[in-house]
């Protein structure tokens, strides 16, 4: 088995390349070199520093017969590079979202959801998912696609009352200022750690009826973002000073300081089956989603606040 893994220097790729390594697998990383957060954890790793995007690259990247390709973050065209020059693959996988579920049409939403897209970048993730998934339909290209939820634990900050992932969140709670939370903040949010989720890539590496199958990777259950932000504060000894506001009326108070689309996506319910998983793959969470809420917490009061 020979793997070469695209991202591999990111938040979830370099889990994906630790574990891979852990288990002595032969991987390579393809990198363009920008992303340095995560460099020094795959400094053992054999790295080669190209653009997936460049054809003449890839072309020459790709006379390497690899196994087995994993993309943490596709694109059409890498998509369509891979398809044209990767010789001997068995099995491509990619990385995708549950996000282009929403708004859900029913709880918890399995893979027959239709997947629609939310906004621009969902669309563009249903875009990848359909091409990866049409290639294999009339040719046989081996693709398996993972669509993790809301990915959270050690490494990045955690999801906050607005969407984003902004700094200050936490130390709001700590403090107990005044929560601003969309609507009745009873929308269902599911995490994954992103360390169960580079587990997931493994997983669906060694199983082989994965192919050309989609799958849901989230933690157990849904907790409503009341809960989410319970479980947050709690971890200092604190409740959340929650305050509900319309979704137009937090636009109109925050202006541009608050990214429209990502409030409007936290507002709605995130909630998955991940029976196909369990069925599949014996993807079986270790974490629960309490439990990955407050390590992110705690590793964000520790590294991060000082």
């Amino acid at each position: 088995m020979k793997i070469l893994l695209m991202g591999g220097t990111g938040w979830v790729g370099h889990a994906i390349a630790m574990q891979l390594a852990d288990i002595g697998a032969d991987v390579t990383i393809l990198t363009r070199g920008l992303k340095k957060d995560f460099a020094d954890e795959v400094k053992g790793i054999q790295t080669i520093q190209a653009d997936k995007n460049d054809e003449a690259c890839m072309a020459e990247v790709l006379k390497t017969r690899y196994s087995h390709i994993i993309d943490t973050v596709p694109n059409e065209k890498s998509i369509q590079i891979v398809y044209k020059y990767a010789q001997g693959l068995r099995h491509y996988l990619h990385c995708s979202s549950t996000g282009g579920y929403a708004p859900l049409p029913f709880i918890p939403a399995n893979e027959t959801a239709p997947y629609r897209g939310f906004s621009a970048g969902w669309v563009g993730k249903r875009n990848n998912d359909a091409l990866a998934m049409q290639l294999f339909m009339t040719d046989g290209f081996p693709v398996t696609i993972l669509r993790p939820c809301y990915i959270c634990g050690p490494g990045r900050f955690p999801l906050d009352n607005l969407g984003s992932r902004r700094e200050g969140f936490i130390p709001d709670l700590m403090q107990e200022r005044v929560i601003d939370v969309p609507n009745d903040g009873k929308a269902l949010l599911q995490p994954i750690h992103f360390q169960e989720l580079a587990r997931a890539f493994l997983l669906a590496m060694d199983h082989p009826l994965s192919i050309g199958q989609v799958y849901n990777i989230c933690l157990d259950h849904a907790v409503p973002f009341n809960k989410y932000l319970e479980i947050s504060a709690g971890v200092f000894g604190k409740k959340p000073n929650i305050h509900y506001m319309s979704v137009p009326d937090i636009l109109a108070k925050y202006g541009d300081k608050v990214n429209k689309v990502d409030l409007e996506f936290v507002a709605q319910h995130m909630c998955f089956d991940i029976s196909k998983a369990r069925r599949d793959l014996n993807f079986h969470p270790r974490y629960t989603p309490e439990e990955a809420i407050e390590e992110n917490v705690l590793w964000i009061a520790k590294n991060k606040l000082g």
